[in-house]
């Protein structure tokens, strides 16, 4: 699902309460179209899903005939984000760890936002208001699709949105997730925590947290080995898609590619700034401990300098980290 829009001086602008009614309209239908969808799968799979995957910022109708680990089909709820993980009929439902996986490994691969949706759902943080129990229950999930769209919008653009990687359009494709990615499930986790964080200095503690994993250190020197990594590695291809007024259609953009292209803008720059000094003693004593840190050379967040800074990090820490899971792989 795109973002609502209304015209300003020529330009499409989205329209944040039109899109937070839309998302509320969306998740009444969600149920509805799912079994709609379920007709075009000549009911080999189970209606009665138990959850639906939030993936906010994925283009709408982008999945095709998909399944995981020659189990479940992945089937994308139209007009929306959402996806649902499917039995065939006669077998039982994937576990909640499994949905647990699969949702981070959807949000690793096309670098967004995820959060689980039950059938039956129950806010998971309590507000103040007390009563209309069903209400806050739904408000509660609502809610969390409104906020992630908005951190969509800041990161990707108010009308940006990514392809799903491995559509069944041509014909259907099996992606073996377990297979693929079991040996990296705390990492992959931490990943998908780190692409909620609304600020850059979570965001960046959360990515250095995927380094200390995967090495059992500090990081600092892994960092330190594998920063010349990043100008030739591949980091796959995770296409932007937009419905921005006047934007360029006629060639396909690797969202990698720009967090490539800015990592190394960034790295030149960090070169210059520390005149020799080491840029891993840089993340790791003044953004990752000043971050987690509150007793010395805190890193506050200031509403500007460091704002600016530490999101040009993020992305250097971003494409490490992904380095350091596939590395484990």
């Amino acid at each position: 699902m795109h973002g609502c829009v209304f015209w300003k001086n020529g330009r499409a602008t989205e329209n944040y309460f039109l899109r937070s009614n839309k998302i509320r309209i969306l998740y009444i239908l969600r149920e509805v179209n799912f079994y709609n969808n379920l007709k075009m799968k000549k009911t080999r799979y189970r209606k009665d899903v138990r959850y639906f995957i939030d993936m906010v910022g994925m283009a709408s109708d982008c999945v095709g005939s998909v399944t995981v680990d020659s189990k479940y089909a992945l089937i994308q709820v139209h007009p929306t984000y959402s996806i649902a993980i499917s039995s065939p009929v006669g077998e039982k439902h994937p576990t909640f760890e499994e949905i647990v996986f699969y949702t981070n490994c959807l949000a690793y691969e096309h670098d967004l936002p995820a959060f689980i949706l039950p059938f039956k759902k129950k806010a998971l943080v309590q507000p103040i208001e007390r009563g209309r129990k069903k209400y806050i229950n739904d408000s509660y999930y609502q809610s969390l699709g409104v906020a992630y769209e908005a951190l969509n919008s800041i990161r990707l653009g108010p009308l940006g949105y990514v392809y799903f990687r491995c559509p069944g359009f041509q014909k259907e494709v099996d992606i073996p997730y377990t297979r693929k990615y079991s040996k990296v499930a705390k990492e992959l986790s931490l990943y998908s925590t780190a692409l909620r964080q609304l600020d850059p200095l979570s965001e960046f503690l959360c990515y250095y947290r995927v380094i200390e994993s995967v090495t059992g250190t500090n990081g600092k020197e892994w960092i330190s080995k594998n920063l010349s990594r990043l100008k030739g590695y591949e980091f796959g291809f995770l296409e932007y898609g937009t419905e921005a007024h006047g934007s360029p259609r006629c060639r396909r953009t690797n969202v990698f590619s720009i967090y490539k292209r800015r990592s190394l803008a960034r790295l030149g720059c960090l070169k210059r700034k520390l005149a020799g000094k080491s840029i891993a003693e840089y993340f790791y004593h003044e953004n990752r401990c000043g971050i987690a840190h509150g007793k010395s050379d805190v890193k506050e967040y200031d509403f500007k300098y460091n704002i600016e800074e530490l999101s040009k990090d993020v992305y250097i820490m971003k494409l490490l980290s992904k380095i350091a899971i596939e590395d484990k792989i």
